[in-house]
């Protein structure tokens, strides 16, 4: 009888090439597209640039993560500054894995920086969940790589074998050490963790696990944080859009305001809202709510306040319990119950 020799089997660290790769380089893209194919990316002010995309991630963010994109907001010379380093730290651990360099350290870089992702902007995604699937897979790959090592196709194994000396220092050997040697504690805590998260964060985010399945990215609402009246007796409304695609803004083509009653004292249609000059609209961050040609456009992350003139012989509206209702172009409506009092000095 024929025996049939096995083929000789590959280290399992090896193996994880392609996972190794293919995270590295989707972090090193992020480099890539920003700085070399569309520099705009990064310039402030420009159309595309990545100070948006953060505020339009901020509305949904979890452990906060928002309230740090909300004081990065607030302070556009850091915001500048911190994308800046975000993306030059996804260079270095993206080029670290492709080459494999000190790979579990890069592949580490790669788990936070996922894990950042996804409680940053994990909710968004009106088709495939989009994010989230992006964070949880970084996160899983970031922690394969770390257990499993650099593997044979290395920097990391070619300094092994010449200069074997430098791993005699823990921590270098931890750092870049190409074979996979993790004990059973360290392989449980870093699955536990890329399972409990994945887990936890399509509950939080989309209902995944139980209760009713939901995608706050599908569906655009605009808030009225605050009302208040002018020493003119201009009503001012601070106006939010927390929820919706990223890519299509609410359109708000209609304001009424009713008083205690439900009787109408104010109506403000399309053209009204289309006029507005931009000297009424003062935005807080980057995403800008403005005037367009059919009413008032509320891209999401947008927040502003709003001042609405009176029209005519209209007297001022007296402080009181006032109903506010917004009509989007799609039907939509939304309202709050505000008590409309003079503006905080």
């Amino acid at each position: 009888m024929e025996v049939v020799a096995r083929p000789k089997s590959l280290q399992p660290s090896f193996v994880l090439l392609p996972i190794r790769l293919v995270t590295g380089w989707m972090f090193f893209s992020a480099f890539h597209r920003r700085v070399l194919l569309d520099a705009e990316k990064l310039v402030p002010g420009a159309p595309g640039y990545v100070g948006e995309k953060f505020n339009q991630f901020m509305p949904g963010s979890i452990l906060g993560v928002d309230h740090m994109i909300a004081a990065l907001l607030d302070r556009p010379a850091a915001l500048h500054a911190f994308l800046w380093a975000f993306t030059i730290i996804e260079a270095l651990v993206g080029l670290a894995l492709i080459v494999g360099l000190g790979a579990r350290l890069a592949a580490l870089g790669t788990l936070m920086l996922s894990a950042g992702i996804l409680f940053g902007s994990g909710w968004l995604g009106p088709t495939c969940l989009d994010e989230w699937q992006i964070g949880a897979l970084g996160i899983a790959g970031g922690a394969t790589v770390i257990l499993g090592g650099a593997g044979a196709f290395s920097l990391d194994a070619w300094l092994v074998r010449a200069r074997p000396g430098l791993f005699e220092r823990r921590w270098l050997r931890w750092m870049a050490d190409p074979r996979p040697s993790p004990s059973r504690i360290t392989v449980g805590a870093l699955t536990g963790f890329a399972v409990v998260v994945t887990l936890a964060t399509n509950q939080i985010f989309y209902g995944g696990l139980w209760g009713t399945l939901h995608n706050d990215s599908v569906r655009p609402r605009v808030d009225v944080l605050d009302a208040r009246l002018s020493v003119d007796g201009e009503m001012v409304l601070t106006l939010e859009r927390p929820v919706g695609p990223e890519t299509y803004g609410a359109f708000v083509v209609d304001l009424r305001v009713f008083d205690a009653e439900g009787g109408l004292v104010r109506h403000y249609d399309s053209a009204a809202l289309a006029a507005l000059p931009p000297a009424q609209i003062s935005n807080r961050w980057l995403v800008q709510v403005r005037s367009g040609p059919h009413g008032l456009v509320v891209p999401l992350g947008g927040r502003a306040t709003v001042t609405l003139s009176t029209t005519g012989d209209e007297p001022a509206l007296p402080p009181g319990t006032y109903r506010i209702e917004l009509e989007d172009v799609s039907g939509a409506r939304w309202s709050r119950v505000v008590d409309l009092g003079p503006l905080q000095s």
